[in-house]
């Protein structure tokens, strides 16, 4: 009986997914496919993703190091905790993305755009007074090995 269940909850979700977005489960092996794929149909309209390749690729692959993880002993009265899970769809859905047609450009961009939007490789110094650094980068260790690291300075 678990089995028949089953095929009829997957059967109504597949065809509830399909009347929303017009999309066909059955193309995506996985749900993280699917819904990128409805963010496509639903919200991207007009725009394209390009297919990046060469520099441009391995700078924007550079900038993607994951969330960072910190763990914190909160002191107080009434302390409440939060953990958010899967906040990406919900920003993807409110929040413009860089899509479009890639053009790379070198120099001071606020010369010609004055509320610049995208991809940018820039030189960052931070102040050394951070309790907890925020920006990551990707370093190579000794052993040769790559670790993700926040730190301090230039």
């Amino acid at each position: 009986m678990d089995v028949i269940s089953l095929y009829l909850i997957i059967e109504q979700f597949q065809i509830r997914i399909f009347r929303l977005f017009e999309a066909d489960i059955n193309k995506y092996p996985t749900l993280s496919s699917l819904a990128f794929s409805i963010y496509r149909i639903k919200y991207l309209n007009k725009y394209k993703i390009p297919c990046i390749t060469g520099e441009i690729y391995r700078n924007i692959k550079k900038s993607y190091t994951g969330g960072s993880v910190d763990v914190y002993k909160p002191v107080g009265k009434n302390v409440n905790r939060y953990d958010v899970n899967s906040l990406y769809p919900s920003v993807m859905s409110k929040f413009a993305s860089p899509v479009g047609k890639i053009t790379k450009f070198n120099g001071d961009i606020l010369k010609y755009q004055e509320n610049p939007f995208g991809f940018f490789f820039v030189n960052i110094k931070t102040p050394e007074y951070l309790h907890i650094p925020i920006l990551q980068t990707r370093v190579k260790t000794k052993a040769g090995g790559v670790r993700t690291v926040s730190p301090l300075g230039e």
